[in-house]
């Protein structure tokens, strides 16, 4: 997780190691907190992105999308970096919004890493 101001006033970042096929369900999960959020063509449209990378240690700009938080508009700008080790690749997802976005995004990421871990034990 990284919530950090780059500059004065700039959008802070929320940003966590995912493996591949937990994208998709993060982007769902991260709905739960937009009053508009993802479109399942956006949401289809980042992953594809993703797995066309192909490179280790890839880093992409996947695009800037526009949400409704807490009635007002909002931009989650999404850079992805991919890492790949044997037939392993993970991705880091880093998400760039205002701060009270970034808070909620950094919380749901952890809501949906612990639940992954959970199932996984």
């Amino acid at each position: 997780m990284f919530n950090w101001p780059r500059k004065r006033n700039a959008p802070q970042a929320a940003g966590m190691n995912f493996d591949l096929e937990e994208v998709e369900p993060l982007l769902k999960r991260l709905n739960s907190v937009l009053d508009s959020g993802f479109k399942e063509s956006d949401i289809q449209v980042i992953q594809s992105q993703i797995n066309q990378m192909s490179t280790d240690h890839e880093v992409k700009e996947i695009g800037t999308y526009k949400v409704v938080y807490k009635d007002k508009d909002a931009q989650i700008r999404i850079e992805a970096e991919i890492h790949i080790e044997d037939d392993s690749r993970e991705v880091v997802l880093n998400m760039f919004s205002h701060p009270k976005l970034v808070q909620a995004i950094d919380e749901k990421m952890i809501e949906h890493s612990d639940e992954v871990e959970a199932l996984s034990e």
